[in-house]
Parts: structure tokens; sequence; C-alpha cells
């Protein structure tokens, strides 16, 4: 059985078609993807669902999809998770960026720590990963990529989650959540200080540890993450 390529975007049937004038969709399915007239694809987003389509004109202008049924069931958790992540080394950094996208985070907040070094970050391409992650996991939407903060403004942007925990070896074992809603804080290569953990808990933010080893801090994003949402 051939592939169905999926992919996440808006869009809006009209008698049982769907025009499709994005330009870079365009480019991806007739010189990236070489799709012909004929080809099945699923198109996806949370508000629609999943519409299984067949492309029935496609030119460099647009497309017109010929649409078979639409499947409101969603592959997305319940929970709300927000990752704020201090900046790695780049290719950890678009390691977690693709895999908190595959595991249902929703939301992703670089934030700038004490023991931060580099700071600059190509944004197109961090949306990039997350948005081909989460088409490839099956999700029906992308998780948002925020703009970099300073740790202490991340402090207080986190505050609208139900729960927000700070991850440090000094604190309990981190045995998932109950709540809807989480903010996790994940630090760079050496952790979070001593001053960070303590206004951390000023500000009432839990700490939490993954286990008595100490983890790099892809490896924490990830684990963290994925506990949280299961």
């Amino acid at each position: 059985m051939k592939k169905v390529h999926r992919f996440i975007s808006s869009y809006t049937v009209i008698e049982n078609k769907i025009e499709i004038r994005d330009k870079e969709l365009i480019h991806q399915w007739k010189n990236v993807l070489k799709f012909k007239i004929g080809e099945i694809i699923t198109l996806a987003n949370t508000d629609q669902g999943e519409a299984l389509c067949t492309i029935t004109e496609l030119s460099k202008s647009g497309a017109t999809l010929s649409v078979a049924e639409i499947n409101k069931n969603s592959r997305e958790g319940n929970k709300k998770v927000l990752l704020y992540l201090a900046i790695l080394k780049r290719e950890n950094f678009e390691l977690v960026i693709q895999k908190a996208a595959e595991i249902g985070v929703s939301k992703i907040v670089p934030i700038i720590t004490e023991h931060t070094i580099k700071t600059g970050l190509k944004y197109d391409r961090l949306k990039k990963i997350a948005h081909e992650a989460a088409e490839l996991c099956g999700r029906n939407s992308v998780p948002v990529i925020a703009e970099a903060m300073k740790y202490k403004d991340a402090l207080t942007d986190c505050k609208d989650t139900d729960r927000q925990i700070i991850f440090d070896i000094s604190g309990g074992q981190f045995k998932g959540i109950k709540e809807n809603s989480c903010a996790l804080f994940i630090g760079p290569e050496g952790g979070f200080t001593d001053t960070e953990i303590t206004l951390a808990r000023e500000n009432n933010i839990e700490t939490a540890s993954l286990g008595s080893l100490m983890l790099r801090g892809e490896t924490a994003a990830i684990v963290a993450s994925y506990t949280a949402i299961n």
C-alpha cells in the first residue's frame, strides 16, 4: 500500500473541495515530493480535524483537492505542557525541539540563564523542525516556538499553568502530573545556579528531580516532557 503523506495546514471545505494557495506547501508538493494529479494526501489541524483528499489540480499557483472524508478524532493529548528550555548547543537544542514535538509538548520557550553561553537561535529552522516532526508523528497541531526570554521573566510567564516545576537534582523524584497544564524548566549544561533555584522557590515553583544521575540538558528535557504528558 502506498504511503499517504500527511500535512498540518489550515483549510476550508467548500462543496467537498479544498483550495490550497500556500506557496511553501505547493513548492513542497510539486518540486520536492513530485506529486501528480491523483495523489492521495491527508490535511490535518486542530480545528477541522483530518481530511483525506485527492489532488485534482496542481500548478505553480495552487492546488485543488477533492475531499473523501473528514475525521474529527485527534491523537493530541489533553495535557498542555510548556517547556522552558535553557538554550543548548545547536544540535542538542534542535534534537529537543524535534522530540518535544513528537511527544506532544504544546509550547517551547528558550530561556537565557546564568550558565547560558550562546543565545543565537535560527527560529525559521526550529519551526520547520517542529512542523515536520508533528506531521510525521500524527499530531494535528505544531508546538509554538516562542522568542527567547530571560530566566527571571520566564518565572512569571509560566504562571498561567496549573503547576510549575524546575528540575534540579536537589528536588524530590518527579512522578508526572495529573493537572491539565504544567510548565517544565530545564537548565543548561552545568544546570541552574543556586541563586536561580532559590529564585524559583521564592516564586512558588516546585523543585523536582529525574533521578540520582546527572542528565544532559537534552536528555532531561525529553524525559521530563514524556513523563509529564504520559
